[in-house]
Order: C-alpha cells, then structure tokens, then sequence
C-alpha cells in the first residue's frame, strides 16, 4: 500500500517487532526442539459441529470484482452486493451446505483490522466510512440463509495496490525481510514461516478474525501459495508448519472456549500426500494429533488421492473434501460448458468416499446477479453452469441418473502457476502426477479410468456410452489399436484429432478401467503421438417427469 495510519505501525510491533529482541539467532534451524505431540482434546459439541452435512463447501473468492472489490467507485449498495454474492447459494434446491468467504489475500484486510493494513477499493472505503463492515454483513446474511460460514485465510497471498495489479509492499515485509523466503516468486516477498515471528503474527491476524466475527470455522489455504518454507527443505523444516497449525488450533479452542461455540479448523492441501510432504505439510500428524477438522483436498485437480487421504483419517473425526477450480483451471478443463463434466467428477469423488464436493473461483452468482457486479461464467442452455451444479453434485442418488462425462486429468495448465515455468521447485496447483498426455508408441500404453456408475446394471436407462480419444496429431485406426479393460474397440469416428468409441455397458467395471493403446503397421522412423484426452461419456435416457 502507499501510506498508513500510526496506529498501523504500532500494532505491527505489538504483534511482531519485540519479538526480534527475543528470538535466538538460530530460529530457522530444522534441528530445533520437535513440537508437542500432545493430542487435542475435543468436546462432544466440537465433533457434532464436524458431523454436520456438508454436501457442497465452497470456496468463495470474492476479493476482486467490477463493483466493489476493485479499483472504480460504483454506486451497488452492501445489500446489493452481499445478495449478489449469495444468488448461487440460496437458489431453490441449492444443496450448498457451507461457504468459505475470501475477500482478501490475508496480509492486507477487507475487514476494519488493528493489525493490518486494509484494502483502499474506493466502493469498500465508501461502505466502510458509512459503518459497514462488509465481512460482518457475509457472515450475518450467510447464517440468515442457514449456511454454515468460513473465512478462507491465505497463508501466503499475492496481495495487490487498489488498482489490482499493483503488487503490494505490506510494511510488515518491507521491515522484515528476513523473515521472508528468499527468492520467491512473489516478488514482495512470501512469508518464511520457519520464522516464529511469522507464526505468531498469523495467529495473531487469524485470531483478531476469529473474534470479530461469528464464524463457524476458518480454513487456512495452503493452496495460496507455496512455497512456505525454504525451499529444496520443506520437509526437513515440517516441524515448523505443525507447530504454527496447534497455534492456529489452540488459539480457535480458546476463542470457541470464550463464546460457547465450537470454531472448526480446514486446511487446503495439495492433492496427493507426497505432494503435501514436498511442500513440508505434515499432514499425517495433523490429523493423529487433532490439529484439524475437515482437509479441502487438491486445487486444479480432476483426480485427488482419497484413498491415500481415506487411509490417514480412517477411525478419526476428520471429513474429506476434494477440490476443483474452475477459473485456474486442469489443463484443457477450463470453465467447462457441459453440465456433464462436473456431474462425473463428483460421482467419482463420492464413489471413492468423499464427505462431501468442494469447488473453487466457481461463477458463484445466478445470470442476473453477475451482471450486477460484473462477472460472467459459463453458461449452458442459457442457464449458469456453476448454479446447476449446485442443485446436483451434492447429491449422489440424483447423480446416479445424470449424463456424465467421467475423464482422466491432464498435467499442468491451471493459470499462473504453470506460466512461471518453474516444475522442478512447485508441486501445488500443477497436476505433476496426472497421467495425460500419455506417450504412445509400438509398446503397449496403459492407462486408467475412473468410472462411477453401474452402468451394466443401469444399461436399459442408458442412451449412449462412447469412449473418446484425442490424440495430438491425426491418426487412423489402421495405424492404432486401443482395448478397454481387454476388450479391442474400434472407433466409429475419427475427426480432428478425436476417436469416438461406441462401448457397450458389459465392457465397463465400476470403479478403475483399465486403457491399452498401440501403434501398429507404421514404417521407422515413428513420429510422436501422445494421448492427450481420456473420456468417457454415459448418456441417460431423459427422465419422465
């Protein structure tokens, strides 16, 4: 930000200055004393409050908008805004259980704040020297509507100047930059939190929320943005993470003690365990020590390890939801227009024992209402994409009868991450792991599909059931065999890169198939060919009303 008030500055050693004079010189060192290993204990009201039904959570990111968050004054109204922003949530036979409110990147505040500074969008400031709080509005008309509400805090985010590309020198960084990560992407500087001036001053921004507001939990977005720890050392530094997550934890304990309430703790990891330890989250511990309540699983991602997460949370209170963006995006998966999509990803996700489905940067607002604010998403038949899914994918039986479009994820894609170029130092937000594009050549190729449905049993229900291909250059079926699960097919259609299948309901298993490519009668040399997509498509019959 440009300028600040005094009070600013003086809060920022309140919270973080003494404790230099404090600090040993050897604060960052891995070898320092392991955390507790003490297990929270949990009262019966807390683990009802994780046993509530949470068939959609969604992650809300409504920090930059056309109206209100960002850098043009416009005359919308909070109530206005506040509606808007609910339109997708509170539409008849929306099954959206919870919403995670994210107005900012966590270092300078949507919200009147005695520790940070906070966000000059002229709209906001309007609101604020009017007597609004515009976070307190989120919480009070989200509980109106019987929503279970979250703040969603971003442990290092990529905050920006008023005109939402600047970024943003936070004056706590510009005094400290040791305690930031040296050469991170983020060129202000990411936060360092092997620094125990680091942790304390994030439980300190965490717990100034956590009191002001009536929150039902807070989710700490692990997704936004690694690294946290110096990197090529995350997980020698892990300790470090564990002790800032019993912080967060304790300090939520005392605040629920204090109000009578329970106060629940998210994280938002990355999609795989490995992937989580790469970036020194220790997840496993978390979980054997009650550190938290619900894991927000994967970012970009169309395939997350359940089973992996299944395993480390089986016989504990901790609830799964697996993620997907729609704004930063799978590669070739980007605000998809087909209501079928959406509908296999969830199925397979509650096939595979989810709690419930997580979405991100979804067009959270009803047609009209985004025009109001200036946001647009992907519609399908005239109608929002996003807010259909809303009244399907947190129901698994009502899914059961629903066209689905069931896929194997890509590699990267997903925004700026991938941009960055830098795959050998991130894991987060980029799909290393995923099996497309998949190399094809005279030895046999393998590969896997992810299949929900039943659909021997629902085969007289059945319309259609193809199998498509996308390869990346044009090839005929003289040149290329495929079988699935063993069966050899043969396409029906070859055009513009893509195969279409026709498969029949015996030929599929429920859960994992299994995929077979070759190249066959091509003289040497051989050209490269890769698998770029993977999908199957189930059409149902229409329903009678």
């Amino acid at each position: 930000m440009k300028s600040f008030p005094c009070w600013y500055f003086c809060a920022a050693f309140l919270v973080a200055g003494y404790t230099v004079f404090l600090t040993p010189p050897s604060r960052q060192t891995a070898s320092a004393a392991s955390p507790s290993t003490a297990r929270v204990v949990l009262s019966p009201q807390h683990l009802a409050a994780v046993n509530r039904q949470r068939r959609i959570y969604v992650n809300n990111d409504a920090g930059i908008d056309a109206v209100a968050m960002g850098p043009k004054e416009t005359p919308i109204t909070p109530a206005e805004w506040v509606a808007a922003r609910l339109s997708a949530f509170t539409q008849p036979g929306s099954q959206v259980d919870t919403v995670g409110w994210c107005l900012d990147e966590g270092n300078i505040a949507a919200y009147p704040s005695d520790l940070i500074p906070e966000l000059q969008y002229p709209t906001l400031l309007r609101w604020r020297n009017n007597g609004v709080d515009i976070a307190q509005r989120i919480v009070e008309e989200s509980h109106r509507h019987q929503l279970e509400v979250f703040w969603e805090h971003r442990l290092n985010g990529a905050d920006r100047e008023a005109d939402v590309q600047t970024p943003a020198h936070p004056p706590l960084k510009v005094q400290h930059p040791d305690w930031l990560l040296q050469d991170g992407w983020w060129k202000p500087g990411l936060w360092n939190f092997a620094v125990p001036e680091v942790r304390r001053h994030k439980v300190a921004v965490l717990r100034e929320v956590a009191r002001r507001y009536n929150l039902d939990g807070i989710n700490l977005d692990f997704g936004r943005h690694p690294p946290f720890l110096p990197k090529g050392q995350q997980w020698e530094h892990r300790d470090a993470l564990t002790r800032f997550v019993r912080q967060v934890r304790e300090m939520l304990q005392k605040v629920a003690r204090d109000r009578a309430r329970p106060l629940l703790l998210s994280v938002r990891l990355a999609d795989t365990l490995p992937g989580c330890h790469f970036d020194g989250l220790d997840v496993e511990t978390w979980v054997q020590l009650n550190l938290i309540d619900m894991i927000v699983i994967g970012t970009r991602s169309t395939e997350v390890d359940l089973p992996g997460f299944r395993r480390i949370t089986r016989g504990t209170h901790v609830k799964l939801y697996p993620c997907i963006d729609q704004h930063h995006s799978p590669d070739g998966y980007h605000a998809v227009k087909n209501p079928a999509f959406l509908r296999g990803l969830a199925a397979n996700w509650w096939h595979q024992g989810a709690d419930g489905i997580a979405t991100f940067n979804f067009w959270n607002e009803l047609p009209d209402a985004a025009a109001r604010i200036g946001t647009s998403g992907p519609l399908y038949e005239g109608s929002s994409v996003h807010a259909q899914a809303y009244r399907e994918i947190g129901d698994r039986d009502l899914l059961k009868s629903l066209d689905k479009w069931f896929v194997v994820a890509r590699r990267y894609g997903g925004g700026f991450y991938d941009r960055q170029g830098n795959r050998w130092e991130d894991y987060a937000n980029l799909n290393h792991e995923a099996p497309l594009p998949l190399p094809v050549g005279r030895d046999p190729a393998w590969g896997r599909v992810y299949v929900a449905d039943d659909l021997e049993a629902a085969a007289k229900h059945l319309q259609s059931l193809e199998l498509r291909l996308l390869f990346s250059k044009a090839t005929g079926p003289r040149h290329l065999e495929v079988k699935f699960n063993g069966v050899q097919l043969r396409p029906s259609l070859v055009k513009s890169g893509w195969w279409v299948l026709p498969l029949s309901p015996q030929q599929t298993a429920v859960g994992e198939n299994l995929l077979t490519l070759r190249r066959v009668n091509v003289p040497p040399p051989l050209p490269a060919l890769s698998l770029e997509k993977v999908e199957v498509h189930a059409t149902y019959q229409p329903r009678q009303p």
